[in-house]
């Protein structure tokens, strides 16, 4: 991955493909470590950065709809209010991902 690269955000179909593999994902396969920009490690192999957010994002929210609406349209404002998917396309899945771990293991609202 050459510095300065901005990955692009997954279509539509691809990324209701990532959503249901993260609901779907087993709880054992966690999350280790960012690969680059667009990969995140788990214990069992790589997935694409969007899917570790939405891995984690599915963790506190039961409803598929609500994290993809979340994802796409909610501006997170310690985050210059970038969405969670312009933050991934930036290659910044690491600070989404801490963020999302933060909020499901209590430390903030």
């Amino acid at each position: 991955m050459k510095a300065g690269h901005v990955s692009r955000p997954a279509t539509g179909a691809a990324l209701s493909a990532l959503l249901s593999a993260a609901y779907r994902a087993d709880p054992r396969d966690r999350l280790i470590s960012p690969i680059g920009d667009c990969e995140y490690s788990t214990l069992f192999g790589r997935i694409p950065a969007a899917q570790a957010v939405l891995r984690v994002a599915a963790q506190i929210e039961p409803e598929p709809t609500a994290v993809m609406d979340w994802y796409r349209q909610e501006r997170i404002a310690e985050f210059g209010h970038l969405t969670a998917e312009q933050l991934v396309s930036l290659g910044r899945a690491e600070a989404v991902v801490v963020f999302l771990c933060s909020i499901r293991d209590g430390q903030r609202d």
